[in-house]
């Protein structure tokens, strides 16, 4: 109601002083902006908030699910790590629920409690925490060492029972025509 007089009256004011300088308009202007940017800035919260309370708790479910339930995609990440996912997760809906229920018990002209840049800084404080440790690479798997190559040794067979060992004659000479032996770098090795 009182804001309602105060636009009549900047209303009156205006058709009374239609040759004002700018400075007088910026001035009654703002006078109401006091009172109307406060309204309208209250309304846009109440019409943004169930949408990001849906986020907010859209968030929790999803990083829970993946804390509480890692299956291949995760399971290699220690369970004390994944706990606090959770811990963090159960934290942030109990302070989503208690602003809930406070802002429930208020009045549409009063200054809300629960406030939507409140929520996403504390929707994105969790995401950052939770995929800090999500992003753990999964370790590289032991790598096969070449089992083959150190058993045969040691498992040599008789000469004429090894189709892979080849005779000392078919093998090339490594000794060039002076009798020295050629240099390693000409070899190939594996």
């Amino acid at each position: 109601d009182k804001f309602n007089q105060d636009l009549t009256a900047a209303e009156d004011w205006l058709y009374d002083n239609m040759e004002g300088t700018k400075a007088q308009f910026i001035e009654k202007l703002d006078e109401l902006k006091g009172t109307g940017d406060a309204v309208a800035w209250r309304f846009k919260e109440a019409g943004m908030r169930e949408e990001w309370i849906a986020a907010v708790a859209g968030t929790i479910g999803n990083y829970r699910a993946a804390a509480e339930n890692p299956g291949e995609k995760y399971g290699h990440i220690a369970p004390d790590k994944l706990g606090k996912i959770s811990t963090a997760c159960g934290e942030l809906e109990k302070w989503l629920g208690d602003m809930r229920a406070k802002q429930a018990k208020m009045e549409k002209h009063e200054r809300p409690v629960l406030i939507c840049a409140e929520m996403e800084k504390k929707n994105q404080e969790l995401a950052k925490m939770a995929d800090d440790i999500l992003k753990e690479p999964k370790p590289a798997p032991p790598k096969e060492e070449k089992k083959d190559e150190e058993a045969a040794p040691a498992e040599a067979k008789p000469d004429g029972d090894d189709p892979d060992k080849e005779d000392a004659d078919s093998m090339p000479d490594l000794a060039d025509q002076d009798g020295e032996a050629a240099p390693a770098a000409d070899m190939e090795v594996d």
